[in-house]
């Protein structure tokens, strides 16, 4: 992790309109964050560290984890420029419940833990606008909690795809692990490998060595929706 220039954080697309509800002397305090570049599979936070401040993605994509009682890691969201990650257990109180790993080389800003609080108990309009980004991250979960118990495997990697590939949407390729792509989708490597077999000899994807380019969304998109 090294330092990098401290001005990312506003310029993250999707972070501005968290910001925009600020006032002039409350963004200053926003500006005087750090920024740190981190390499493909090192570390924002780990689970049961303590909270020091608030994540922004500024470039790159972070893949947020929590290992589960099998020991195996399951990736709850992909964060992508303009997400927060970490404000959920800084609210709460306490220590991470979660994990946040680059799954590509990153430039994240850090927030600190007072500045993001002041700002909470300050600004009502932030506040709001904090308020409706975890109940889009509860929508979230709830919907891939349904997707996991009735949605088949088939489906649930054909959305993640088309998923990741509006996160990618800077690239031509997804270049995502097949571990993470099963993580993602809560089944095991070799089952994710199978299925995106099946889908190169399908004609839906192309796969360039670790790299996936989707060559037909609309047969994604029907896959994604059948759960029988």
């Amino acid at each position: 992790m090294k330092l990098v220039q401290p001005s990312c954080a506003l310029k993250a697309k999707g972070s501005q309109s968290l910001f925009s509800c600020l006032t002039p002397e409350q963004l200053e305090k926003v500006q005087l964050h750090t920024c740190h570049f981190f390499k493909k599979g090192q570390p924002i936070f780990q689970e049961e560290s303590v909270p020091t401040g608030v994540f922004c993605i500024s470039e790159g994509l972070v893949k947020v984890t929590k290992l589960g009682s099998n020991g195996k890691e399951q990736i709850l969201r992909i964060a992508k420029p303009g997400d927060f990650v970490g404000y959920k257990s800084l609210i709460k109180g306490g220590r991470y419940r979660a994990s946040a790993i680059a799954i590509e080389d990153s430039s994240i800003c850090l927030i600190p833990k007072a500045i993001f609080m002041e700002l909470l108990h300050e600004n009502v309009a932030f506040y709001q606008q904090i308020v409706h980004l975890l109940c889009e991250v509860i929508d979230n979960a709830e919907s891939k909690l349904t997707d996991i118990a009735y949605k088949p495997v088939r489906g649930r990697i054909a959305e993640a795809l088309l998923l990741l590939d509006k996160a990618f949407e800077d690239k031509e390729q997804i270049t995502l692990t097949r571990e993470d792509l099963a993580g993602l989708v809560g089944t095991v490597k070799e089952t994710a490998i199978r299925i995106i077999s099946e889908f190169k000899h399908e004609k839906l994807i192309e796969i360039n060595k670790r790299s996936i380019k989707i060559i037909n969304p609309d047969g994604l998109v029907k896959i994604s929706h059948l759960y029988d």
